[in-house]
């Protein structure tokens, strides 16, 4: 990637938990937000690993030319969100999708081509632990746990060439995010053990841990895991290690968590489950094949939709 060391000017649609961990990132750049009503300027206070607060005010984005749109919005408000600012898009070179799940990245690359947009689409997934909070009756966002952040031209979205033929110079990346040819790779990894943890800990009314540690909940995530790790081996999705043990291990790693999905339940949110469980469910019909755990728990937690586009 060029490193020309000139700010980017980046606008951020959507300040939750990962969204407000991104902005602290890029708090030396030229960031924008993107509110629900236009013309306010978005406030994030966080929390950071150091234990200290800081609080960004950032400017609204009215119009000016953008590097990367960046949309940290739940899944299932991707199209909405964008569409609410279709008017100002053709500033903006870039578009990002920095969120759970899958199946919103091709809704919105069908979106873009039906509406014209030359916007490149880019997805990204991330492994930092945040949450959203309150304290002394004002939202916080507390950055949990550390970890590092992958993007990708989404996968048919090729990069313009110039006059001669010759693809464009890959595009600095906002800072603190990685570059990868293959996006895909990491974003099954994470959507498979996210389909693990994330319906079980939502029906269980857990944090992550328990999942490991309570020895009536460790053969659940056992076979669950198992589940989805054959069905991974029937569509040749790679996957590093055993399911079982990777999803162990983040369960443990992140034992006090709750999951972004038993958070929005506990809170009465619309969860995230159609785009991960669902988006599951939804290529195992297309393969003519079952996924009983899996469906047993989207349905267990009120889901009965799935993702739209495989």
């Amino acid at each position: 990637m060029t490193n020309t060391n000139k700010p980017l000017s980046i606008g951020l649609l959507g300040t939750g938990a990962i969204g407000s961990v991104m902005a602290l990132h890029w708090a030396s750049q030229h960031l924008f937000g993107l509110p629900r009503q236009r013309g306010q300027k978005t406030c994030v206070r966080i929390k950071t690993l150091a234990g200290d607060r800081q609080v960004l005010n950032i400017p609204p984005w009215q119009g000016q030319t953008l590097d990367w749109l960046v949309v940290t919005t739940k899944a299932a408000d991707t199209l909405s969100a964008l569409q609410s600012w279709q008017d100002y898009l053709p500033a903006v070179k870039r578009i990002m999708l920095l969120q759970n799940g899958m199946g919103q990245q091709q809704n919105c690359a069908d979106w873009l081509a039906t509406a014209g947009l030359p916007c490149e689409l880019w997805a990204a997934v991330s492994t930092h632990g945040a949450y959203r909070t309150e304290e002394d009756h004002t939202p916080l966002v507390v950055h949990a746990g550390n970890g590092s952040t992958k993007a990708g031209l989404w996968p048919g979205d090729s990069p313009p060439a110039d006059q001669t033929g010759s693809a464009e110079i890959p595009p600095e990346l906002p800072p603190g995010i990685t570059g990868l040819t293959d996006i895909l790779r990491p974003m099954r990894i994470k959507l498979a053990i996210n389909a693990v943890i994330n319906p079980l800990t939502a029906v269980l009314q857990c944090p992550n841990g328990e999942l490991v540690s309570d020895p009536r909940y460790l053969p659940q995530l056992q076979a669950l895991a198992q589940e989805i790790d054959h069905f991974y081996h029937q569509l040749n999705w790679y996957l590093p290690e055993p399911l079982a043990q990777t999803a162990a291990m983040v369960a443990q790693t992140t034992a006090a968590n709750r999951s972004s999905t038993y958070q929005d339940i506990l809170a009465g949110r619309p969860t995230e489950l159609p785009w991960i469980s669902g988006y599951l469910l939804h290529q195992a019909r297309q393969q003519g094949t079952e996924l009983p755990l899996t469906a047993d728990l989207y349905h267990q937690t009120g889901e009965s939709g799935a993702a739209h586009t495989p």
